[in-house]
């Protein structure tokens, strides 16, 4: 039986050619991982993925990103680009962010997004591998200030789903649409649910 994925819109980004597509769908079934869902067909848009609590999950979403085609950016710490795992990081769309000068980094990625024709921008809007009762409010004012749609994906490791979307309606109120976000990924469980934000 044949490897079901999701298709990728016509107007997003891709990423490599029929060899890497077949290695990130072997990848996936190899590991017993399964994509659901679906992809919006826009040339652009934000994402924000969680619950993020394992190095695993950047395994899972290279998988899955080589198995789509779909090329994508991704906020990354900027101590992580180290030889010779920057050269994997660089050419899987990383973005270094250093955690200690967070600032204009929003304006930065704004004209990143606004400058590009085709780019799909991924965040982990809790920050952080640990637990952590405060989320990163970046993902909802990089979508505020471009207009783009936010997309949700989400690791669940119990049932291994990579589930795309919903596309979340935006409000423009920071609280009640960080609520909302929140309230989704409740419902999915991440590799290490101790580190889960609440």
């Amino acid at each position: 039986m044949p490897y079901s994925l999701p298709d990728l819109p016509p107007s997003l980004p891709t990423i490599g050619n029929r060899f890497t597509m077949w290695l990130g769908r072997t990848l996936l079934r190899i590991s017993g991982w399964r994509v659901t869902g679906e992809l919006p067909d826009v040339p652009k848009m934000i994402v924000a993925a969680a619950p993020h609590t394992s190095n695993w999950d950047w395994a899972l979403a290279m998988y899955t990103l080589l198995a789509i085609n779909i090329r994508i950016n991704y906020m990354i710490k900027h101590t992580t680009f180290w030889w010779p795992l920057s050269v994997i990081l660089n050419a899987t769309g990383a973005v270094a962010v250093d955690r200690n000068a967070p600032e204009g980094l929003i304006e930065n990625t704004r004209k990143r997004i606004e400058e590009s024709d085709q780019i799909v921008m991924v965040i982990t809007p809790e920050g952080t591998r640990k637990r952590g009762e405060q989320w990163k409010t970046g993902f909802l004012r990089l979508a505020y200030a471009t207009g783009l749609p936010l997309l949700l994906v989400s690791w669940d490791y119990p049932s291994k789903t990579i589930q795309l979307g919903p596309e979340m309606p935006l409000s423009g109120d920071v609280d009640a649409d960080l609520a909302k976000v929140r309230a989704h990924f409740r419902q999915f469980t991440g590799a290490v649910p101790a580190y889960q934000s609440p």
